[in-house]
């Protein structure tokens, strides 16, 4: 056994551990788990069926690549895929996908604060911030530099767009845009994360063409199919307004309309 792994760890025989992952004692590794370098799981993590990338952190308490919370699991094969350069704080939980060869999915560079939750199915993308006791029911999909407040609740096969920033105590049962502030029960659009944007590079003309679409979208008396014909015939097209675009067209659940009457964008 390496000396990264501390002697009281119990490690299945079927896993994979590159030689530089340190795993801390009393850490659970369970069956199908591949471990990539550099990664450290400190002590009583438990970890099953799951793939960890590189660099991970992986926090007392968390237990990945368990079952689903899914009545109609039947112990199919499906596995929980985690990116590199994660951070997985104490008591994070995410479970395992149900239906045959599917996977739950943590992109790259996500940090998942105490507590969390991710259910089967689900899909966060990169660079996703997960704050504390912040629950995701199965098959959500969060978008890569999202940032998602703690203790909010989201209904199973909702979304949240990229740059997306979702305060705290917010619950949805609807799509939450991309590149939108996010706040109340249930979520109300207040404006665009022109923070975020900034730090992403969006260039003050590309975040007054999302301002200026949002404010057809949601802070207007259009109706959402008349909004986009505006958006279409009066912005300059870019991947942004695009992107938004799409998003709302290929909406499942529908995207919330709900919004508090203001805009608190400064640019």
């Amino acid at each position: 056994m390496s000396n990264n792994i501390h002697p009281t760890a119990i490690i299945d025989s079927s896993a994979i551990i590159e030689e530089d992952v340190k795993i801390h004692p009393y850490a659970v590794i369970g069956q199908n788990v591949k471990i990539s370098s550099g990664t450290e799981i400190f002590p009583q993590a438990y970890i099953e069926h799951s793939e960890i990338g590189k660099n991970c952190k992986i926090h007392s308490g968390a237990v990945i690549g368990t079952g689903p919370q899914d009545l109609g699991y039947k112990n199919e094969p499906t596995k929980v895929i985690i990116g590199d350069g994660c951070l997985i704080r104490e008591h994070v939980t995410v479970n395992r996908a149900s239906g045959e060869g599917n996977i739950t999915q943590v992109g790259n560079e996500c940090m998942l604060m105490i507590g969390a939750h991710v259910a089967h199915n689900c899909c966060v993308g990169n660079n996703v911030i997960i704050a504390n006791i912040a629950l995701l029911g199965g098959h959500v999909t969060i978008g890569d530099y999202a940032f998602i407040g703690g203790s909010t609740v989201f209904h199973q096969f909702t979304r949240v767009g990229e740059m997306a920033i979702v305060g705290g105590f917010t619950g949805t049962r609807q799509d939450l845009p991309p590149y939108a502030k996010i706040d109340g029960r249930e979520g109300r659009v207040i404006g665009i994360n022109s923070i975020g944007l900034k730090r992403r590079g969006v260039t003050l003309e590309e975040r007054s063409a999302i301002k200026k679409a949002f404010k057809y979208l949601w802070f207007s008396d259009y109706n959402t199919k008349n909004a986009i014909e505006k958006i279409r015939e009066e912005l300059p097209s870019n991947k942004y307004i695009e992107n938004l675009i799409e998003f709302i067209i290929t909406s499942k659940r529908g995207v919330t309309k709900r919004t508090f009457k203001q805009d608190s964008v400064d640019d």
